[in-house]
């Protein structure tokens, strides 16, 4: 049986980080996958710049093109890997073991990720689920939400860049969405 190319979409299981270790002509790898706890949201808007050729009074002609992705996040635990993962900043746990720190130091900047995210299907691919992956991310701002008498919960946002890799020799790439009809675990998307 041929799976469906639509389904509704139930909450999202899963969101990892993967750091790019090289993004170049000869190949796309990425390092160990991190684990986003608690993912509650994860929000995916294509950025579109649009041209609009206009004469006689009217719009003759309109041109656009998708030049990037914008994504946002809420995760419920906070992860100090997390942090340092997306932030550059570094992660240390003291001797005795009683003290694990995030710390950002000057000079320590965002570097790319690739992000993967795993949704649970229903309908057409029930058993099955989504995944989407942007292949080459940064994140462009992380504030963490205190609030009184609640959970505090935890966000980040970036943008989705096209790789500087050629995959299979053809194009580079930007955002994958895939329908699997047997769920299937978040791995890295490479060159090789």
């Amino acid at each position: 049986m041929t799976i469906s190319k639509k389904t509704a979409l139930l909450g999202i299981n899963d969101l990892k980080i993967f750091p790019i270790t090289e993004d170049s002509d000869a190949k796309f790898t990425v390092g160990d996958g991190i684990d986003v706890p608690g993912i509650r949201q994860l929000s995916v808007t294509f950025d579109i710049e649009e041209k609009e050729l206009t004469g006689d009074e009217k719009t003759l002609a309109v041109a656009s093109k998708i030049k990037a992705v914008s994504f946002s996040s809420e995760y419920a635990e906070l992860s100090l890997d997390v942090l340092s993962a997306l932030s550059g900043g570094s992660v240390t746990t003291a001797t005795d073991g009683k003290t694990a720190s995030f710390s950002l130091a000057d000079g320590d900047k965002p570097d790319y990720f690739q992000l993967q995210a795993k949704i649970d299907g229903t309908d057409s691919i029930s058993g099955g689920d989504c995944h989407i992956c942007i292949y080459k991310a940064k994140v462009t701002a992380m504030p963490i939400n205190g609030v009184e008498g609640d959970f505090a919960t935890y966000t980040f946002e970036g943008k989705g860049v096209f790789t500087a890799h050629n995959f299979d020799g053809k194009k580079a790439k930007l955002i994958d969405v895939d329908f699997h009809s047997t769920a299937a675990e978040l791995t890295a998307k490479t060159s090789e």
